[in-house]
């Protein structure tokens, strides 16, 4: 791995100072095989991360090697009233689906520049934000087609728990979900 390596943490000013970079490894990892994709992802993409940004919940990490983003994961705390458990094609149990505040963080999109996969920037990614978070779980979508990708979540720890029904115009029409547990169940 390259010695000049950046690794960041931040909040909503850090997504927002790396918008353009960030949008621009989406699309050029999300638009490949094995990847559903649409001409409409890339608009859609920027108007989740422009929204997700102003969260104050928001969290995100990348990395950098000679000033060039090269990777970056980012998400949020999921809301009580989220939609977030609703549309499985098999129902849910009550006690993995209810939120409370606090209890659950989505990671929303982790994306590796192909040419430096394999060198442990993911997992770095994902260890070093979700060691930021205060929540007691983490969940995350994958598209099912993404069979190395779902293989990389498993190997993390991450379990699969259903696979979600996504409304119309979603770029998959389905997505698994993961949950990995963070911290100890609140009692």
């Amino acid at each position: 791995m390259a010695s000049d390596v950046t690794t960041q943490l931040g909040d909503g000013a850090l997504g927002d100072g790396l918008f353009e970079p960030i949008c621009t490894l989406y699309d050029q990892v999300f638009s490949q095989s094995p990847f559903l994709w649409s001409n409409e992802e890339s608009g859609r993409h920027r108007a989740l991360l422009g929204r997700l940004k102003n969260e104050s919940s928001f969290g995100i990490a990348t990395v950098q090697i000679a000033e060039q983003l090269v990777g970056f994961a980012y998400g949020y705390q999921l809301h009580p009233n989220t939609a977030w458990w609703q549309n499985y094609l098999e129902p849910l149990p009550d006690e993995l689906t209810h939120e409370w505040p606090g209890r659950t963080f989505a990671l929303t999109n982790l994306a590796v520049e192909t040419t430096w996969r394999g060198q442990g920037l993911g997992r770095k990614l994902i260890e070093r934000l979700l060691a930021s978070r205060t929540q007691q779980r983490a969940t995350l979508l994958v598209q099912p087609a993404a069979t190395d990708t779902q293989a990389f979540y498993q190997h993390l720890g991450w379990r699969k728990v259903g696979r979600r029904q996504m409304p119309l115009g979603a770029v998959s029409p389905q997505y698994d979900v993961y949950v990995l547990e963070l911290r100890t169940s609140r009692t």
